[in-house]
């Protein structure tokens, strides 16, 4: 049996007074959505949530929180045609801008916009609906802890992983 390696992803939830940051892809599916990115192997989420916002929108975030992380799929199996398929996990964080100004990188990014929280486009992708359901938009500077998305497979996945300091 052939296996896939697992790998992970970033959705960075930037905030910038009331307004959180999506972006369209130049690529791909060219829905709206929060910008993000891969881990490198070894990598700890919020270096590459640092890395992935100043490469793609040449923005320095602060005050970063691990919001919440969906995870991989066990086996890459479904039990449904309608079960989601994950072959990585996406954790979710929240970092803050001081300014408005961004830069999206054009070979990647063909647009960047603020938008009011609960005012989101209607051709937006998943990430935002799962960010937005699983509450982990959060208002700007809410200090909950990481929570986990486990209601998607109807069974218990692992907590996201420790951050390093």
């Amino acid at each position: 049996m052939l296996r896939r390696p697992r790998s992970s992803g970033v959705r960075c939830v930037i905030w910038n007074g009331r307004t959180i940051l999506l972006v369209r892809h130049s690529y791909g599916d060219r829905r709206w959505m929060l910008p993000g990115g891969r881990v490198r192997r070894g990598e700890d989420p919020v270096v590459t949530a640092r890395r992935e916002m100043y490469q793609e929108l040449g923005v320095r975030c602060q005050n970063w929180k691990l919001t919440g992380c969906v995870a991989a799929r066990d086996k890459y199996r479904r039990r449904s045609s309608t079960d989601s398929f994950r072959r990585h996990s996406t954790f979710y964080l929240r970092g803050e801008v001081e300014t408005a100004d961004v830069d999206p990188r054009r070979g990647e990014l063909s647009d960047a916009r603020w938008f009011e929280a609960g005012a989101f486009p209607d051709d937006r992708s998943d990430s935002v609906d799962v960010a937005a359901t699983a509450g982990w938009l959060g208002p700007q500077g809410q200090d909950d802890p990481p929570q986990r998305l486990s209601t998607f497979w109807g069974r218990r996945v692992p907590p996201p992983p420790p951050m390093k300091a």
